[in-house]
């Protein structure tokens, strides 16, 4: 069974967007383990203070940043929809 035509654009963003979900999965994985090692007092003193304090700055941005993805996926894949859409009604001369 097929994708109907006017869903392709959107299943492929879908997929794409499913893959960078994978990603992100995995980047907040690995993050948690080097915040782990951080709090177990495997390096202590004033350079791992600040090496941690930066780690957790730029852990906190990113987190932003894979916070805004649903959103971002929601528009990618009307967008794509309303492409497809639009493709689908120049093919039909419509």
């Amino acid at each position: 069974m097929g994708i109907p035509d006017e869903d392709k654009l959107g299943y492929i963003c879908r997929q794409d967007m499913n893959s960078v979900e994978t990603s992100v999965s995995a980047i907040n994985t690995a993050i948690a383990a080097v915040d782990k090692l951080i709090n177990s007092n495997t390096w202590v003193g004033s350079a791992a203070d600040a090496w941690g304090n930066d780690f957790h700055g730029r852990m906190g941005a990113l987190g932003r940043l894979f916070g805004s993805y649903k959103a971002e996926e929601d528009r990618l894949v009307a967008k794509a929809q309303k492409d497809q859409s639009d493709m689908d009604r120049k093919r039909m001369g419509v």
